[in-house]
């Protein structure tokens, strides 16, 4: 099944960018680098749960059939590779050996100081990026944007891919050092959103909180698994700050730039009740609040600890439905991450090494199927539209575990052919859905919905021109 895609947060930059660090430069820096894993590299991954292979270059984001990739932008906290003792090149082996970014990489993380230089470096990356690759008789094409104007009209061509940058983690705006020596500047804070504001391609929205402090609010465990190895206590599970305020309201202003949306995505809870009730009092009236990689708990935040779902994760970076009301009364969206340990609990998204491939595949469509069910049902229970503020946002090659036969972008179409057959399976039931215009609905308009047209729709009303039409330089990429 090849249908349009759009993929609300990716990240094709986060390895090929790491290994332009490498002392010998190679296509593991190419952004056109093609890879798909083979038996080994996903044994790898059944057994340990590690992603060794590139999930979602511009090669695999073509082959899967995806015309539009919010692509994010992430220098990597140095909470990651700096803890305590663990930070020399021992550490380094071993964060590679996790991350896939390429030990060099890892090493000028653990030294560097300034966040905003880093992201910096990574768009510039990104701009310098070869234009287009061969394939077969084809020429592949990529074409960054700052508009709907420039989306629809790269839509018109064949083989192109539209990029549309994306923050994640605030911190880039070089806060959340104070652990390293570096105390956060409001001052310097104001001024990187400023210059941030005057890109050329200003990014379209920004994951506020990400793993660790950024001074600004509180942020969701996230990094159980990886236990002493990392610390995340300071600011877990807290509300804003007076300077996390000052952030949010500099990104949304419309006076120094095009606003820059607040993707929830790895809060904490408390921060996301306190910017819910911020939204609603706004006088500007809400900003639209989006969720670029997320999952459903379920259940009410009102059950949290107390509820066992017999499929999904309940863990705090999930959203609950208190949540999911909350995103869409906003006008905002919410996008569905491909991350099984997101989706599901453990018993849900289990792996075997030997046993049923196809069966394997079917249960990881499933599992999708039941949070966008989860979603549709909610919001039909509540009387609104069921199918058109969600959407896909995969986190591929963000150090992820994938489901089980949907291993890179390139498996979209199977993905789209699974799910087809779980909206048709449940549309042809006695489902619980009220409301005659969710209810009777063609199975392929709910694919496509999700797949790409919601995107659209929520492009075309948000993403406006910039205010700012002039090209803001970005500095030297430090090396």
């Amino acid at each position: 099944m090849n249908l349009p895609i759009a993929d609300w947060h990716v990240h094709p930059n986060l390895k090929t960018y790491g290994h332009s660090f490498d002392r010998s430069l190679s296509d593991k820096s190419s952004l056109w680098k093609h890879d798909s894993p083979g038996f080994l590299k996903k044994l790898l991954n059944r057994v340990f749960g590690l992603t060794r292979y590139y999930q979602a270059t511009y090669a695999s984001l073509h082959s899967g059939g995806v015309k539009i990739a919010f692509v994010s932008l992430y220098p990597f906290e140095k909470g990651f590779f700096v803890n305590g003792m663990l930070n020399g090149p021992l550490t380094a082996f071993f964060a590679n050996m996790v991350t896939g970014i390429g030990f060099r990489r890892v090493r000028h993380l653990q030294k560097q100081l300034n966040y905003f230089n880093e992201l910096e470096g990574e768009m510039r990356f990104l701009l310098n990026a070869e234009k287009s690759c061969p394939r077969g008789s084809e020429i592949l094409l990529w074409e960054i944007s700052d508009s709907w104007k420039a989306v629809s009209q790269e839509l018109t061509k064949e083989n192109s891919l539209i990029i549309i940058p994306t923050i994640e983690g605030s911190h880039v705006f070089n806060s959340g050092l104070g652990a390293f020596g570096k105390e956060t500047s409001e001052k310097q804070v104001l001024r990187n959103i400023d210059r941030l504001k005057n890109w050329r391609h200003s990014p379209f929205f920004i994951t506020f909180a990400h793993n660790f402090s950024n001074d600004f609010c509180g942020h969701a465990p996230s990094l159980e698994k990886l236990g002493p190895l990392v610390n995340q206590k300071p600011q877990m599970g807290v509300g804003f700050t007076e300077l996390g305020w000052t952030v949010v309201k500099s990104l949304l202003d419309d006076r120094n730039g095009r606003p820059i949306l607040v993707d929830l995505k790895h809060m904490s809870l408390q921060s996301r009740k306190e910017i819910y009730a911020w939204n609603g009092n706004r006088v500007k009236g809400k900003s639209p609040l989006i969720v670029s990689h997320g999952a459903v708990t379920g259940c009410s935040w009102e059950e949290k600890g107390r509820f066992h779902h017999p499929l999904f994760c309940e863990a705090e970076i999930n959203f609950y439905d208190e949540d999911i009301l909350e995103i869409m009364s906003s006008g905002g969206f919410f996008a569905l991450q491909l991350d099984a340990n997101r989706l599901g609990n453990s018993r849900a998204i289990r792996k075997p090494v030997f046993g049923d491939r196809k069966q394997g595949f079917e249960s990881s469509c499933r599992l999708i199927w039941a949070h966008l069910r989860h979603i549709g049902e909610l919001l039909d229970s509540r009387g609104l539209p069921a199918w058109d503020q969600v959407g896909l946002g995969s986190d591929f090659d963000g150090t992820i575990n994938p489901l089980e036969g949907i291993w890179t972008a390139e498996d979209f179409p199977a993905m789209a052919q699974g799910l087809l057959l779980e909206i048709e399976r449940y549309l042809d039931s006695k489902n619980c859905l009220s409301d005659l215009n969710n209810k009777y609905v063609e199975p392929e308009d709910i694919l496509n919905k999700f797949l790409f047209g919601n995107t659209l729709d929520f492009l075309k009303t948000h993403y406006s021109h910039p205010a700012f039409n002039h090209e803001q330089k970005i500095g030297k990429m430090h090396q």
